[in-house]
């Protein structure tokens, strides 16, 4: 436990509508976290002061000054992709836990960094893919392991949604980390990893960049787990709103309407063998507060985040085989680009 009171006192990098509407509320409100320090960019030191007398805390100058700060454990940082190594490596040399967005990094050289950083500091770091956190998620994980539709062969996904050319997003910013794959498509690769427990020994992508934009903005992919399963995935900030991932297996399947589902939408699992379809409903959670939950309750406990490096390690080298197929026109081996950490490759070395 990093506090002699039990309490994990927070500090967030990064104040945008997106953070102040949904973590920030999941940090606050849970009964051993306090959110007690905030930092953004200069030109959103209003929206920082605003912020910080909202929830009681400190507004710092800059995220540094924020680090430099004895009376903050652990760290969220909500920065551009491009960002994230760099701040994650300077919380954990100031000796805070850290829950990073995903992608936790975009080559896996830079993924390995964050992970040596952690050793030498002795803290821990987490990837926030929160829809990992959802119920529906650990019920699709029981039905699939009950064996009701027997070996898993193909995993399909899907994570859409629009953001139009002209609006500013980062997303569409290729010096900023900007791209579908690092931003939307992470979570299909994810989900397929996750379900298969596997590493995929192949990757094959065709992507579509909108007129005047300079990442892609739409994609189709395969990741080849070997011995006949595969994923199918899709992934787009052309269009949308979409998020649903099916598990087929071979005698029947099992479909998560809404991956994403947000804190007031109930979960909804179709499981379909030859006795016909069922459905099932869980109670609405917010996954961005069980997220919190589960990463400040290891803290606290000294135990190890439920969310491994090694396993974000994975997803980011999958990413980066989509990347890389794409740009060649032609599936990549997993293993052929192993370790060689350019932007678009990277090593699986887990499980």
């Amino acid at each position: 436990m990093t506090t002699t009171d039990g309490i994990i006192r927070w500090g967030v990098l990064g104040a945008t509508s997106y953070i102040a509407g949904l973590v920030m509320p999941a940090i606050a409100g849970q009964p051993h976290c306090r959110l007690v320090g905030l930092a953004g960019r200069s030109q959103h030191a209003d929206r920082v002061a605003a912020l910080a007398d909202e929830y009681d805390a400190t507004g710092y100058p800059d995220y540094q000054a924020l680090l430099d700060s004895p009376d903050i454990d652990a760290i969220y940082v909500a920065l551009p992709n491009s960002a994230h190594v760099e701040w994650c490596e300077r919380a954990l040399a100031a000796g805070k836990h850290v829950l990073v967005e995903k992608p936790l990094a975009m080559s896996v050289a830079e993924a390995e960094r964050i992970a040596r950083a952690a050793e030498r500091a002795d803290r821990q770091v987490m990837e926030a893919f929160m829809y990992r956190f959802h119920p529906q998620q650990r019920r699709a994980a029981e039905l699939l392991a009950s064996g009701i539709i027997g070996q898993l062969r193909v995993v399909r996904a899907s994570f859409a949604f629009e953001i139009p050319s002209g609006s500013g997003n980062i997303r569409l910013d290729p010096a900023l980390g900007g791209g579908a794959t690092w931003d939307v498509g992470c979570y299909p690769v994810d989900v397929a990893r996750l379900f298969f427990n596997d590493r995929p020994i192949s990757a094959y992508a065709q992507f579509t960049v909108r007129a005047g934009e300079s990442v892609e903005t739409s994609a189709v992919g395969v990741l080849d787990f070997g011995e006949g399963r595969r994923a199918v995935l899709d992934y787009s900030i052309d269009y949308g709103p979409r998020a649903w991932y099916e598990l087929q297996g071979g005698t029947g399947s099992i479909t998560v309407h809404n991956a994403w589902a947000m804190g007031d939408e109930p979960g909804r699992l179709t499981v379909r063998t030859s006795d016909g379809p069922r459905e099932e409903t869980l109670d609405a959670r917010d996954h961005y507060a069980e997220e919190v939950a589960a990463f400040s309750e290891a803290l606290r406990r000294g135990a190890v985040v439920p969310h491994s490096l090694n396993e974000s390690i994975g997803t980011v080298s999958a990413c980066a085989a989509l990347l890389r197929s794409a740009a060649t026109g032609s599936a990549v081996p997993i293993d052929k680009i192993d370790g060689r950490g350019d932007e678009v490759s990277g090593s699986l070395r887990w499980r």
